[in-house]
């Protein structure tokens, strides 16, 4: 009795043991099972958390972006208020490139200012000291202290009258000028020595008296001085330079007429093509009526801008062939 006994409770034991293995075997797979469950998630929720995530991470961005930018001040540009001009703004592209536009023109206009001053700085450091002086001369220092040589002289009976009287005539015609040893002023054209045809010319013009401007200019730009005159419109103003340097062109080709690759005599500058085209009209009338007479060709050429660089080369071609 006693071995079978035995033999039961061992068999019970062996019986025993397996299911409690597979029992706890059981537990522990169900344990892991809870620990390693991943509740179901909608794709929509996802979506809504990735998102999140990625919104996250583009603000953390935005925000050291904006620090960098704040503090070397290269991606965005603030205005007078303040305000940041960029993406990340609330105002349409197309009002920003308004306002940017506005700000450009507004810095422009300020360093045009700036320029503008600085050139009236110049002009009145060289108004001062060195008035009528070119670039070349002031550089290299070079002052002229003697007129230009020319050959013309006023008559003598001119020369002979009192400089009372030269004040009187200047007096009566309303004439103001500055400056040492002003050359008198003469009251005809046949006083001023011009050749015969320039005479014909201005008769021709329906000018048979010099203007108050021309008494007391041409007879100084034929002295070989400088002038600075200032006239009123359509007093003559152009004849006081136009006719004197056409006496000093006609007076060289005289003596010594120009051959190929010599000249320009003279050099007239005008602000305006209108202005220089008038001009040239008015030299090429007078030129033609000496040549008209028989005095040497005087060639002259107009160089404006707007007219094809081809055009002014073939001028400039002829008039030096014709100078041969």
């Amino acid at each position: 009795m006693d071995k079978t006994n035995l033999r039961r409770e061992k068999n019970a034991k062996r019986n025993a043991e397996p299911s409690g293995k597979r029992y706890r075997k059981s537990e522990s797979s169900g344990s892991d099972s809870d620990d390693n469950y991943v509740p179901y998630v909608p794709v929509k929720e996802r979506r809504k958390q990735q998102l999140a995530k990625l919104g996250r991470l583009t603000q953390l961005k935005e925000q050291e972006q904006k620090a960098k930018s704040s503090s070397e001040n290269e991606h965005d540009e603030e205005d007078e208020d303040g305000q940041v001009w960029g993406r990340k703004s609330n105002i349409s592209l197309l009002d920003q490139h308004t306002e940017l536009k506005k700000l450009a023109e507004a810095k422009k206009e300020s360093a045009m200012e700036r320029q503008l001053k600085e050139e009236e700085k110049i002009l009145e450091s060289v108004a001062e000291k060195k008035a009528l002086m070119g670039v070349a001369e002031l550089a290299k220092g070079i002052q002229y202290e003697d007129p230009i040589k020319t050959s013309w002289t006023p008559p003598k009976y001119i020369l002979a009258m009192p400089e009372k009287r030269h004040e009187e005539i200047r007096r009566q015609l309303r004439i103001l000028v500055e400056g040492e040893e002003v050359p008198p002023p003469t009251c005809t054209f046949h006083e001023m020595k011009f050749h015969p045809a320039v005479l014909t010319g201005l008769e021709m013009k329906g000018i048979y008296k010099p203007s108050p401007i021309q008494v007391q200019g041409i007879p100084t730009v034929l002295a070989g001085r400088d002038i600075i005159g200032i006239a009123f419109t359509g007093s003559g103003k152009t004849l006081v330079f136009i006719l004197p340097l056409i006496m000093f062109c006609l007076e060289q080709e005289t003596k010594l007429p120009f051959i190929k690759d010599e000249g320009p005599y003279g050099l007239i500058i005008c602000p305006s093509r209108e202005l220089a085209k008038q001009t040239f009209d008015i030299i090429r009338y007078y030129c033609e009526c000496l040549t008209s007479s028989g005095a040497p060709e005087i060639r002259s050429c107009l160089a404006i801008g707007g007219v094809p660089v081809s055009e002014s080369l073939e001028v400039i071609h002829r008039l030096i062939v014709v100078g041969k």
